[in-house]
């Protein structure tokens, strides 16, 4: 099954179509003739979706707003139906807290393109949600500031003149920031400028165009999760279901209405701030999971998966060869004997800081144990590891640590280097190669880069 579908109209006429157009998509459908009917289903199964009949007995849109009320059924989304070409019943619903307002019985064609689109980004919202629950945080990212910054929008139209009234009258009844422009010129938005969402004004002309950038917008990577509003010219488009296939949010019938648009907006802009929130607190508790707690830089986990990720790319011919250097302390049990543990810790964070000084943006750095350090460099031969691995020895051990005090230190590195070759035998082991070679630089007297030989493996 798809998903969990409940409809909710006391017409057994109007539930029987519903339920035989989402038949050949098998979906669930459970069926309600009262609200007392859909607070017992509820109960037992939460649906996915609630198909609501703005004239269900005592009203839809009261209706509507006692689900709401309902803690249970605060993410569940809730389509009213049969509003007609009635512009104060459709705010009225969306101000009670309907996800959807559609003018009659939608058609199959129409209302499985809706189910789609609202299951999708019902089943984003709630996979972030888990993984949040599951790594037990609390609370969002911005929510120790309580500030969340104006809403932007950009209306998208060629429409110069029309664009100018749309933009005064949203700003005024969203509170937003408000901007319009055509087609070309949202596309070529900046990464750091682009608006929480986007109004696509259907050209009747040409609709292939803007459902081209419904498409462009939710492909493009800066883009990708902002809202999307499909504003159709009027009552009814042909292109409305291919619009949500692409992307789309929602669709808003015409002409234009300022106060339903702010409405959709306000709601969809504040579910999507609420995702980006947890989004970036999940990003920060991954980049913690993959960074050494002690100096800042990433750990084991981190450079395993890494080197996996590197040796697939040079397997499958995508990537040059690459470089894997291991740095050793030398003493460094000396220093935590002789200065402590703390002083340690100084000196592990003193060398990760330099080695990162000389490192390029593409390579990658690891503490991988105690005092070892990996260190790989993508797209690097064996003359480029040789210069990188004594730039590293050398920024180490040039200059003394201070510990505080008037204390000072002054610490070597040990590095083994090892540079992949064609074939995947090799790759998966230029790990254990560039540790012979460490072990031969420790041998050797410390202080040493040395290369991985052939022979050295006899």
């Amino acid at each position: 099954m798809n998903g969990r579908i409940l409809i909710a109209d006391d017409l057994v006429t109007d539930r029987i179509a519903l339920k035989a157009r989402l038949a050949l998509a098998r979906y669930d459908v459970s069926l309600a003739r009262s609200l007392h009917e859909v607070l017992a289903q509820v109960k037992d199964a939460l649906p996915d979706v609630i198909l609501l009949d703005i004239g269900f007995p005592d009203g839809g849109i009261a209706a509507c707003r006692r689900l709401r009320d309902n803690p249970a059924l605060g993410d569940v989304p809730i389509v009213i139906y049969g509003a007609r070409d009635d512009r104060d019943a459709r705010i009225a619903a969306l101000g009670a807290g309907a996800d959807e307002v559609l003018a009659g019985l939608p058609g199959e064609v129409e209302l499985s393109a809706l189910l789609r689109s609202i299951l999708r980004d019902k089943a984003l919202r709630g996979d972030l949600l888990r993984r949040r629950d599951i790594l037990g945080v609390s609370g969002f990212a911005e929510g120790e500031t309580g500030f969340d910054p104006r809403v932007k929008a950009m209306i998208v139209t060629p429409n110069a003149q029309g664009a100018v009234v749309w933009r005064r009258t949203l700003s005024e009844r969203l509170g937003a920031e408000v901007s319009a422009a055509p087609m070309e010129v949202a596309l070529e938005t900046r990464p750091g400028a682009v608006p929480d969402a986007f109004v696509i004004v259907e050209t009747p002309a040409q609709p292939g165009a803007s459902l081209r950038l419904v498409s462009e917008l939710r492909a493009r990577p800066s883009s990708r999760e902002a809202v999307i509003l499909y504003q159709m010219a009027g009552p009814s488009s042909q292109t409305a279901d291919l619009a949500l296939d692409f992307g789309a949010n929602a669709i808003v019938p015409g002409p234009f209405d300022a106060d339903e648009l702010a409405l959709r907006l306000a709601r969809l802009t504040s579910r999507k701030r609420e995702v980006d929130r947890v989004r970036a607190l999940l990003d920060d508790r991954l980049d913690e999971a993959l960074r050494d707690p002690l100096t800042g830089i990433h750990n084991r986990r981190y450079a395993d998966a890494y080197l996996d990720r590197l040796c697939r790319a040079h397997r499958s011919s995508v990537s040059g060869p690459f470089a894997v250097l291991l740095l050793d302390l030398d003493h460094f049990k000396g220093v935590n004997d002789r200065f402590g543990h703390v002083a340690g810790d100084h000196v592990l964070r003193a060398v990760a800081e330099r080695l990162l000084g000389e490192l390029r943006d593409q390579d990658m750095v690891a503490r991988v144990g105690g005092e070892e350090f990996l260190v790989v460099l993508p797209n690097a031969d064996a003359d480029g590891a040789r210069v990188m691995a004594e730039r590293l020895r050398q920024s180490v051990n040039e200059e003394s640590i201070a510990l505080g005090g008037g204390q000072s230190i002054r610490i070597s590195v040990s590095v083994g280097v090892a540079v992949s070759h064609s074939g995947a035998g090799d790759c998966q082991s230029v790990y254990e190669r560039a540790d012979r070679a460490l072990y031969a630089s420790k041998a050797g007297g410390r202080n040493l880069v040395t290369f991985f030989r052939d022979r050295d493996a006899a």
